[in-house]
Formats: structure tokens, sequence, C-alpha cells
């Protein structure tokens, strides 16, 4: 028996221990898994006749703590508002000091019995340890955050009242601050920019009118030049895989149909040339892994040269020229821009009257009409969102003279009429080797064509043409890439190389955040940092 009894109060014992032991890991699971904001976030002894906490010992003197004790109470009997100061050591992040901040209002609402709608509250978590880190928060009820302070004004109090004097570690003069803008925000409503009386004066009466008939006005201007622009007397031909003919350069003709001299025209002539047996093509950078190389140009017999165009070409090839060799490199920047091939075709532009006289001033005029839609659908965008929803009228009218007036200079012409018919046979020409391009069915000649088909922009869509008629087991290689036969090398002498080797070198060429949110309590806040 007595066995028994002292069994029995073993296990009572050891059930006791074990019970104490689950309460403890559960207190202390609890804990673990609590918020820790709000865990840092209690604020204890609130009372309803002090309205100024300094938990950090340090912050406010006696004072001080004084001043802003009044000021509150005077913030009270003016406007209503119900509102606490706390100021404590606590590393927080703006989110979290908007979410304590709320409870602290809510903390003040039941410690002070004070009504909920009317209260308010500021907090300042001062960062431990540094004088010049801080996070500054308000919350307000919701006769002020639906009244005189919404959401905007409140981050306003926050930024740029609590905030500055904080980064110099003056929390007397940051409250300060803070109580009086709220202050006056009640009393008065946000403050009033110029920006804002602008919005409610010119703004929403005579401005909105006069901007939409200047943009009107402008948009006249631009139907008008634009219609003044030459127009081709020759209409539109059928696209065609058959050159225009024989003697025009590559260079030439990308310049008529794209109005203007382009850097494609001399690779266009390298091929026109190497096609004479003029030059021939090297391997330069040996293929690998990712890439088929580079190649490199030979100069063989400028006898075979035609034209100026091809001249000029040959001249820059020669001028980078070792041992009559032009290495990928110094092929690379010849092929960057038209070169000496510019004053050439820009000046036989203008000799056979293909360019217009005029037509900068009037591209010039266009383009500074578009400008001033744009520079005026900007501050009409400033002033509408500032209260003036008349303005958005005159913002929409800026925005079409935007878009009319550049697209317009863009699209105008610098050619004349004679220049406009002469690129009508060459536009119809690119637009049929473009399309043959995308037809399997189609042939064409690529021994013939390839000149201007780079000239022309057009060697993307031909790659897959291209690159099987460079490989070396095909039966009929390219002209241009064919060694001319005698030809005298000093090493190895030119392989056939891929297309990709060509044209790898000639034709690819907050100090702070806000946050701010509205609490469940009814109301709203905000808070930052410095």
């Amino acid at each position: 028996m007595d066995a028994f009894v002292a069994t029995f109060h073993r296990r009572n014992s050891t059930r006791r221990v074990a019970a104490v032991l689950i309460a403890l890991f559960a207190a202390l699971g609890l804990v673990g898994c609590s918020d820790d904001s709000s865990a840092d976030a209690g604020f204890e002894g609130l009372t309803s006749g002090q309205r100024v906490y300094d938990r950090t010992g340090y912050s406010l003197d006696p004072a001080q703590t004084s001043d802003i004790q009044r000021r509150l109470e005077n913030l009270k009997s003016e406007t209503g508002a119900d509102v606490i100061a706390y100021v404590r050591e606590l590393d927080a992040d703006s989110d979290d000091t908007l979410d304590q901040v709320e409870d602290l209002q809510q903390r003040w609402v039941s410690a002070a019995g004070v009504d909920q709608d009317t209260a308010g509250a500021i907090l300042i978590n001062r960062e431990p340890g540094k004088v010049d880190e801080a996070r500054a928060g308000i919350f307000l009820g919701t006769t002020y955050d639906d009244g005189n302070v919404p959401r905007d004004e409140q981050e306003a109090i926050v930024e740029d009242a609590l905030i500055p004097p904080l980064r110099d570690g003056d929390v007397v003069a940051s409250l300060r601050a803070g109580i009086d803008r709220l202050g006056s925000d009640i009393r008065n409503g946000p403050p009033v920019t110029a920006l804002d009386r602008f919005a409610d004066g010119p703004g929403s009466t005579w401005l909105p009118w006069t901007g939409s008939a200047i943009a009107i006005i402008g948009l006249l201007a631009v139907a008008a030049l634009f219609r003044g622009r030459a127009k081709s007397t020759v209409p539109e031909h059928s696209p065609t895989t058959i050159r225009p003919d024989h003697t025009t350069d590559p260079a030439f003709a990308t310049a008529l149909v794209h109005r203007s001299v382009q850097p494609s025209g001399v690779p266009g002539t390298v091929l026109a040339v190497a096609a004479a047996d003029a030059l021939a093509f090297e391997q330069d950078k040996k293929p690998g892994k990712f890439d088929k190389g580079t190649v490199r140009i030979r100069l063989l017999d400028r006898t075979r040269v035609r034209g100026e165009v091809q001249q000029a070409v040959w001249s820059m090839l020669a001028e980078r020229a070792e041992d009559d060799v032009v290495d990928g490199d110094a092929l690379k920047k010849i092929a960057s821009g038209p070169g000496a091939t510019k004053e050439l075709v820009e000046g036989r532009l203008r000799s056979s009257g293909f360019v217009a006289d005029g037509t900068v001033r009037t591209r010039i005029a266009l383009a500074g009409l578009g400008a001033l839609g744009g520079a005026a659908a900007i501050g009409g965008i400033t002033v509408a969102t500032s209260g003036a929803p008349t303005m958005w009228f005159a913002v929409v009218a800026s925005a079409l003279l935007f878009v009319a007036g550049l697209s317009s200079a863009i699209a105008y012409s610098r050619f004349s009429v004679a220049g406009l018919d002469a690129a009508r046979p060459w536009e119809a020409y690119r637009d049929g080797l473009k399309q043959a391009a995308k037809d399997k069915d189609e042939s064409v000649d690529l021994n013939a064509a390839l000149p201007d088909i780079v000239a022309l922009g057009l060697a993307s869509f031909f790659r897959k043409r291209l690159d099987a008629a460079t490989d070396p087991a095909s039966d009929t290689p390219l002209q241009a890439f064919t060694p001319p036969v005698g030809a005298n090398y000093s090493s190895g002498g030119p392989v056939v190389l891929p297309w990709a080797a060509f044209s790898g070198v000639f034709v690819s060429s907050g100090s702070g955040s806000v946050a701010s949110g509205g609490g469940a309590g009814g109301g709203g806040g905000a808070a930052g940092s410095t």
C-alpha cells in the first residue's frame, strides 16, 4: 500500500511538472510567433492629463515638454483635436511606424476617453545610438482625415514638418513644426501653393480655351505646311526584281530610296568591286564556338574599279591597308559611315535637282510646332492635376499638336518632285526584292543583286539564301566570295567564307520613404524616415 501511494505521488508530481513545462513552452511559442512591431508598440502609462511622453529620457527637457504640452492643449481648445505626442527609442521602418502610430491613437482614445473621430497621435521612433536617424508618423481621426487634413497632407506634415528637424536630432523643433502645420491645416485647410491658385484662377477660366485655340491653330499650321511638300507625279510602280538600270551605283540607289546618303552604300559598293575581281575576301578571325569569324580584304587590281563611288571606296580601303590587306577591325570602322561617298552621292543628288530648297526650314518649323505642343501638354497636365479639370481640353489638343508636328517633320521629304519621280523605280525594286526574299519559290540572281540587297538594307531578309550560297559545299558559290582566277597570294590564298563572317564586319554593326494607410478604427495616417 505504501509503495502504491509513493508511486501515485510520483506520477502525480511528474504530471504537474509536465503540465508546467508544456505551459512554459506554449507561452514561449506565442511570444516567438507574435509580431515584433506589435510587441514593440506597447504604450504604457497613458493618462488623460498628459499629452507629451518622452520615453528616451533625453529628447525633451522639462521646459520643452511643457511647451509641447501647452501647444497641444491650445490645439485642443482651438480646433477640438485631441492629439498626443510620444517619443521613444526603437529601430522601426516607416511601415512599422505607421502601424504603431495608429495603435498609439487607439490606446490614447481608450486611456483618455476621447472621441476617436477627433483623436490624433504623433509618434517619433529614434534610432538607438544614432542622433540624426529617426522615423516619424501621424495618425488622425476621420473628422480630419476626411476633412482639412487628408492623407496626402498628412504625408506632407511628416515629410515637410516632422522629418527635417529630426535629421539634426532636434525633436522639439520637429514636434513644434508638426503641431503648427496640423493646427493651420485644421483651421484653414492644406497650404495653397501658387500653382493651386493659378489652377483655381486662370487655369480654370481663360487658359484652357486659350491653350486649346493655340493648339488648334498650330494643327492648322502643321496641315498647311505639310500640304506644301513635293509630291511625285509618277504613280507607284509594281514591285519587281529587275534592276531599273545597270549603271547606277548601289550607294546612289539606296540614297534615292531613303532620301539621303546611307552607310550601307559602302558595303554594297565593296561587294560590287569584289564581283569585278578587284579585291578578294580572306579569313581574318577564325570561326569560334559561337561565331563564324570575320573577314579581311586583299586589294588586287584597281584598274577594275569603275566610277567615282567605287574609286572613293577603294581609296578608303587603301588608306587602312597594310601590304594591300585591310583587316576586320579596320573594315568595321569603314563600314560605320558613308565616309568619302557622302560628298559624291549628296553632290549628285543636288546637281540632278533631286533635293528641294527650303525643306530644312520647313521641317524645323514642323518640329518646333510639335515641341510647342509637347511643352503645352506637359504644362497643361500639371495645371489640370492641380485642380483645373477643364484644362484637359487644352492638354488633348496640345498632345495632338505634338504628335502631328513631329510625325510631319519626320515624314516631310527633302526631295523635289524630280527626286521623288526618280526614286519610284528604285522603291519598286526594293519592294520586289523584299517580297522575293519572303517567297521561297521566287528566284533571285544573288550574284547580280547582292550589292543592292546589302545597300538597300535587305540582307537580313536573304540571310538563309546567303548562308546557303556561301557554304563551302555549295555548287554555285557567290561570285563576290569566289577567289579570282590566277590571283597571287603570299600565304594560303582565299577560301570561300560564310556569309556570317562578312555580315559580322559589314552588315551588323532617396533618402527615405513615406508610408500611408487607413486605420482599422477609422481615420488615416502617414509615416516617414530621415
